[in-house]
């Protein structure tokens, strides 16, 4: 029997052509099941007619020619615009509607002013592409489908088509005028044609988008007199639908009691919020927390209707944005056991290996700036040489950035400028990664060419190749090299399409400049789809889109994205045919040739509504409630209505469940978790158990840490370190003490844990300006030639005058050469700018210090002890503990009855104030440890003073923080801590020391910190 289905889309074509095959045994000849833009160009090809069929991107460059030929608006039209893009979509429209140019013009002469001159603007468009088509010799898709309904009419058809004994049409709603004649001149030949017709009689008002589509098929009286033609309403022609869904039905959307949705079989109510689809049917409405939530839900859904005995081939899902969550949901219903098939692959737009050839191409399109430069470098697809360290740290100090050039250019820059011994490391290192980055810049250089479209694919091809991308696709686990083959092969197929697209626009032989061949090769992947991945052929959960609902019949359906404002679906805004113009053009025509809003409104109310009642048995409506992303919202009206009408109380988002009820793993766990280990001897015989005693284990360790840092105590999992890795922390604790790590330590003990006993580097500063450490190393370096200097040769203090700073700007010269040339001083046309305030801070300081003591002249400058400096350290004792500790003095002033001790710090006011605690007493030894240090490393090497002061000289603002003071008897300068009575505590710097050394050495460092402003392990520590 020849039988021939038309359909809506080619995924419910594919769908249907594979159940057919199954309920004939494996057999299918020819094309039974197909949508009418596959039927097109077989009628075309018997009816003898050559012209080519154009593509979605040939009619896309076909209007961008046609409206560059316009002028006007259309002018500079680029293909890969949004103005191309409504451009394409209006001219499509006006053609499938058949609104010639001058109906077009005589129409905005209706309109005013604004829309007048959008409607003629599109009649000139819509004149130059109809001109177009004429030149080229082709058919866009209106045209063609006119075209074979003209050759059906004369009997123009294939073989197969000639003699049909049966036809179907199922899921359409709404036909061209061209479509239409097609339908009906294969209805005309085929012994029986039946039109399943999403149509509700008893809610006119949800079907009225369907409306003229019925009427059509109820007057073909000519070939109904001899033919058999009959009209099926799919969902009420003796679907067995339950009753509860019926009410459903009757509610949605607000119908009137007295019209009820009357089920066709089935009696008595069902249980409503029941676990399976009994008599009366199941209504369900149940939130996620977001739309990763949401998904998770479908996937429980499933999983609970098909535990309730429904075979998972009768389930559906159904997404205004089935694409979106495809692969979300097919994880989550991997999870749950649920077999399922999207029917869709991934954007090829968002493959990544397809990315790193975008980016090739824009990157030889552009130039290799920068930006290309760091994204190309850290692609794992191209094989390039390893750059030594971090690119962009070496971009960073070599000032390149986008519109400066090369950047390969730039690092050889810095590189040539760095002469210093001491930056060879660098230096070889700008080197090798100023090579690569010219090596890429020869790699991508041949994608730069212009030409004809088609060696523009060949270079693309070549490049694949030539930069190793396929060879490194092919390398990796099993599932990632299939991702990545398979969107290679629809690269290419893509390249293949563009040919041919612009090729049948007539642009085949053109010569194309780079950045036009780069975006159009940019559009042919954006409208490309990677193959998806295999799936089941039979027994498995379908996902669908919205505007696929009419014409699905299911046992249960679940429609998803269920939230206010998108569900209905708002039709969305055509800038170029708006309301006004479509309602002109239809005036004149005198026909509906152009959907107005309320049409638009009509599709999408019956897409929702056809797919509340795609399920049978069972209707579960799924919305993402705000979660943790913040996304989702609260539930339609429209649904939220019928239920309320029907005793239905939609659920928010659930709580996890109890372990006899979980369906996934995670759920598993969880629940495990819960319970505790009186769960285990449960789970002793299921590959479960493991993990369960795992999770409790690990879940024991939170919760002692969290008591722990609550109690600000160390403990086995929050700095009590114990056992070999005691030996290993005492192994790496410094000989000799600085007051900066013991000043960590009073921060924040499991901070110090982190950095000296774990060494976790703290991220580095990169940026282009100088790193503040190195700019205050600068602003030390010179002062204390400065100083040096002029208190050789007895000229302290200075006095101001122009002279003097003369001298410290001269010395402050001689540094910044020494450091550019060190390359330490960031990107130097940021630093050119940073020179002159670090002048001015320098010429500041010089004045003040003009105004300072004069009874204290500078006798130590950048002092030593401990370490390397070649003099013995401060040795601090208490209790038979001895700690030595090291530092530098960054300047001391001395006179005859007092020393003044100056600590150099490159802060200003604001941080001046903080600092002000660091001056007191009591503080000393236990968050300041810095102060008290210097005092009793320069009493040590200039005793003799009755009085020793210590400042903080703030030198951004140029000033000193009012000074602690101490007599050489002070307990603070006693390197020895006298032996305590019993009961007390010693409160001397000394002992402090040893005490705070001490605890470290025992390994109690626990999370107990005073402040975590500026913390760098945050990640680690978890307890902000």
């Amino acid at each position: 029997m020849a039988a021939l289905c038309v359909v809506a889309s080619s995924l419910a074509a594919a769908r249907g052509s594979r159940r057919l095959c199954d309920a004939q045994g494996g057999i299918l000849l020819g094309p039974q099941v197909t949508t009418l833009d596959r039927l097109v160009p077989a009628i075309l090809a018997a009816a003898g007619d050559r012209r080519p069929v154009l593509s979605p991107l040939a009619e896309r460059l076909v209007a961008v020619r046609a409206g560059r030929a316009a002028g006007g608006p259309w002018a500079t039209l680029a293909p890969e615009g949004g103005l191309a893009a409504s451009l394409a979509g209006s001219l499509a429209e006006l053609r499938r509607g058949e609104v010639d140019p001058e109906t077009a013009r005589a129409a905005s002469a209706d309109l005013p002013r604004g829309p007048a001159s959008r409607l003629g603007a599109l009649a000139d468009a819509l004149e130059a592409h109809e001109a177009a088509l004429r030149d080229l010799s082709a058919l866009d898709r209106a045209g063609a489908t006119r075209a074979a309904a003209d050759a059906a009419r004369r009997g123009a058809l294939p073989g197969e088509l000639a003699e049909l004994d049966l036809l179907v049409v199922d899921g359409l709603a709404s036909v061209s005028a061209a479509e239409w004649d097609l339908l009906a001149a294969l209805a005309s030949r085929a012994r029986r044609t039946r039109f399943n017709v999403p149509f509700f009689p008893e809610r006119p008002d949800a079907s009225a988008f369907a409306e003229p589509l019925l009427r059509r098929v109820e007057g073909l009286h000519e070939a109904a007199a001899r033919r058999e033609i009959e009209v099926a309403l799919p969902h009420l022609d003796g679907d067995g639908r339950a009753p509860r869904i019926g009410a459903l039905l009757a509610a949605l959307g607000g119908a009137s009691p007295r019209t009820p949705f009357a089920p066709r079989s089935g009696a008595g109510e069902g249980e409503g919020r029941g676990a399976s689809a009994g008599a009366g049917g199941l209504v369900l409405a149940q939130a996620g927390a977001g739309e990763a939530g949401e998904v998770v839900e479908i996937a429980r859904a499933l999983a609970r209707l098909a535990g309730s005995g429904i075979d998972p081939g009768e389930l559906a899902v159904i997404a205004p944005s089935p694409r979106r969550i495809a692969p979300a949901l097919a994880a989550a219903c991997a999870d749950a056991g649920v077999p399922f098939a999207s029917g869709r692959g991934a954007p090829l737009a968002e493959a990544p290996v397809v990315r790193a050839v975008l980016d090739a191409l824009a990157a030889a399109g552009a130039g290799l700036d920068r930006t290309h430069a760091e994204r190309l470098a850290a692609s794992t697809y191209l094989s390039l040489p390893p750059i030594p360290g971090a690119l962009r740290a070496l971009l960073d100090r070599a000032g390149a950035l986008d519109g400066r050039g090369p950047p390969a250019d730039a690092l050889r820059r810095r590189a040539a400028a760095l002469e210093a011994p001491s930056a060879a490391g660098e230096r070889a290192a700008l080197g090798r990664a100023a090579d690569v980055l010219a090596h890429l810049d020869a790699l991508i250089r041949p994608l730069a060419a212009g030409g004809p479209v088609r060696a523009h694919a060949a270079r693309v091809s070549a490049f694949v190749d030539v930069a190793g991308i396929r060879r490194r696709a092919s390398r990796g686990p099993r599932e990632v090299v299939e991702r990545d083959l398979a969107a290679l092969a629809a690269l290419e197929a893509a390249l293949d399409e563009l040919v041919r697209a612009v090729s049948l626009a007539g642009r085949g032989a053109e010569l194309l400049g780079p950045a036009e061949l780069s975006a159009l090769t940019a559009l042919a992947v954006e409208g490309a789809v990677i193959a998806p991945p295999p799936e089941p052929a039979g027994g498995a959960v379908e996902l669908w889109g919205l505007d696929e609902a009419p014409g699905l019949s299911l046992r249960a359906a679940l429609v998803t994205g269920c939230t206010r404002g998108a569900w209905p679906p708002a039709p969305r805004p055509d800038p170029l045919l708006r309301e006004p113009e479509r309602q002109a053009v239809n005036a004149r025509l005198r026909r509906a040739a152009l959907p107005t809003a309320a049409a638009r409104r009509g599709e999408a109310m019956l897409q929702a509504f056809s797919a509340a009642a795609a399920g049978r048995e069972a209707a579960v409506f799924l919305w993402p409630a705000p979660g943790p992303a913040a996304d989702g919202g609260p539930l339609s009206p429209m649904v939220a209505d019928a239920l309320v009408a029907i005793g239905v109380e939609p659920a928010g988002p659930p709580r996890d469940p109890e372990l006899a009820a979980s369906r996934t793993v995670r759920e598993a766990l969880r629940a495990a978790a819960r319970a505790g280990a009186a769960v285990l001897p449960a789970l002793a015989a299921t590959p479960l158990a493991a993990r369960a005693r795992d999770a409790l284990a690990r879940g024991e360790i939170e919760a002692e840490r969290r008591e722990a840092v609550q109690a600000r105590r160390p403990s086995p999992h929050a700095g009590a370190i114990r056992g070999s890795a005691l030996a290993a922390l005492r192994a790496v604790l410094p000989e000799e003490w600085s007051a900066t790590t013991l000043e960590t330590w009073a921060v924040c003990p499991f901070r110090f844990l982190l950095g000296t006993g774990l060494r976790l580097e703290e991220p580095p500063d990169e940026a282009l300006d100088i790193e503040a450490r190195e700019e205050g190393l600068l602003l030390h370096a010179i002062l204390e030639r400065l100083v040096r200097a002029r208190a050789a040769r007895n000229a302290w203090p200075p006095s101001g005058d122009p002279a003097d700073l003369a001298e410290a700007a001269a010395v402050a010269r001689e540094v910044l050469v020494e450091f550019e040339r060190a390359g330490r001083t960031g990107d130097p046309a940021v630093f050119a700018g940073r020179r002159e305030a670090v002048l001015a801070r320098v010429e500041r300081v010089v004045r003040a210090e003009a105004e300072g003591p004069r009874d204290v002249a500078p006798t130590l400058l950048e002092h030593a002890f401990g370490g390397r400096s070649g003099r013995p350290p401060v040795v601090l004792a208490a209790g038979g503990e001895r700690v030595a500790l090291r530092g530098r003095l960054d300047r001391v002033d001395a006179g005859p009855s007092r020393l003044l001790v100056l600590d150099y710090k490159n802060s200003g006011r604001s941080r001046g104030r903080e600092l002000v605690k660091e001056l007191d007493p009591e503080a000393f030894g236990q968050t300041s440890f810095q102060i008290p240090l210097y005092l009793v490393a320069a009493a040590r090497e200039l005793p003799g003073r009755a009085r020793i002061e210590a400042t903080y000289a703030l030198l951004r603002a140029a000033e000193r923080l009012a000074p602690v003071a101490l007599e050489p008897g002070d307990p603070v300068l006693a390197t020895e801590a006298p032996a305590e009575a019993p009961g007390e505590s010693s409160r001397t710097f000394a002992a402090a020391v040893v005490a705070a050394v001490g605890t470290i050495r025992r390994g109690d460092l626990p999370v107990a910190s005073r402040t975590c402003e500026h913390c760098p392990y945050g990640a680690v520590c978890r307890f902000p």
